[in-house]
């Protein structure tokens, strides 16, 4: 890794739930907040060189995220390590009235135990006396984390994702309405990172279902609109909404092929497949080419359409024939052979 004086150094650690997924999620909202990013990959490991500190942003956004934070020190072996960062940058980092914990995460093999348990008492006892700072393991004001990887030790300040568990928290068997078709809040949240969904910004689900993208999208700040045939599912929608706090949204009961919706920012949907989900006699694909037919009058320039499907639907073919675009497409398998289908595209 060269460092440019000029530039500041970032991390970012997925979850391993689905690599592809994760990384562009990542990518996806670092662009948002600055085109100029630079990102490397290093296993779960994303090391980003930018100006402006993407941390806050991505803890708040995305939902593949386990931690993110800025890397303070790199060096190329871990013994000695403690020894080697200046103490002004101890300094800037940690305060003298602040509490911190130290722990080390290796990601290749060849990084011993006994090797990373001696930097951490080093490296502790280096921050006490420099800084004054005291340790608490439990609750500590910041958390310094030591990377150690195959070719050099990243010493960090670090945080935690609170969002994750919120996620978890709002999965569909704890909506106040639950309905086997609905998707869980973690990729729900995943595709209106990747359709760039912003605060403010007018979002549709034409196939809203009991409303686990509506959430997301409400939740953003963004104001959701959902469309549905199913009147008791379209209910379910409303009463998972409520409990969301000032959510601004719209429920529309209504059919997709003739959108009664106009101008909005962004699609983010999950068109309707499988014994859970009634498509009312209509094919699932020919559902989704209506939506595709209206998309330049449902979407605003500048805009984007993010879908989740399953595979068999053949969807990409489908986009490219209505001269679409596509930005990202992604496989990952649910269960048995169920094998689902990720794509945005831009308009």
């Amino acid at each position: 890794m060269s460092r440019n004086a000029s530039t500041n150094w970032f991390f970012a650690i997925v979850s391993g739930e689905n690599a592809e997924l994760a990384r562009v999620e990542i990518e996806t909202l670092l662009q948002m907040v600055d085109s100029k990013y630079e990102v490397s990959w290093h296993e779960k490991v994303a090391i980003i060189e930018g100006l402006q500190d993407p941390t806050d942003f991505l803890l708040q956004r995305a939902a593949l995220l386990k931690e993110a934070g800025k890397i303070v020190f790199e060096t190329d072996s871990l013994d000695g390590a403690a020894l080697e960062i200046p103490d002004d940058l101890l300094k800037s980092n940690v305060g003298n009235n602040e509490t911190f914990c130290i722990r080390t995460m290796p990601f290749l093999p060849g990084r011993e135990i006994e090797t990373r348990e001696s930097l951490v008492i080093d490296l502790g006892n280096r921050i006490q006396r420099t800084t004054g700072a005291k340790v608490h393991l439990e609750n500590p004001d910041i958390r310094v984390l030591v990377l150690a990887m195959s070719d050099r030790v990243l010493i960090c300040t670090s945080e935690e994702s609170q969002l994750r568990g919120e996620l978890r928290g709002r999965r569909p068997g704890r909506k106040p309405f639950f309905h086997p078709s609905m998707m869980n809040a973690s990729l729900a949240r995943t595709m209106c990172n990747l359709a760039r969904v912003m605060p403010n910004e007018t979002v549709l689900d034409p196939f809203c279902g009991g409303g686990g993208i509506l959430c997301e999208i409400a939740s953003i700040g963004a104001r959701p609109i959902g469309l549905e045939l199913n009147w008791r599912l379209l209910k379910g929608a409303s009463m998972n909404l409520a409990g969301i706090q000032n959510s601004d949204y719209s429920l529309i009961q209504g059919d997709a092929k003739n959108l009664p919706v106009k101008n909005c920012h962004h699609v983010v949907t999950d068109p309707p497949y499988g014994r859970a989900s009634s498509t009312r006699g209509e094919k699932a694909v020919r559902l989704v080419e209506a939506l595709l037919e209206n998309a330049e009058d449902t979407i605003l320039p500048g805009g984007s359409m993010c879908t989740c499907h399953s595979s068999e639907m053949e969807i990409p073919d489908v986009i490219r024939q209505f001269g679409f675009k596509i930005e990202y497409q992604m496989r990952f398998r649910v269960h048995g052979g169920l094998v689902r289908e990720v794509i945005t595209i831009n308009l």
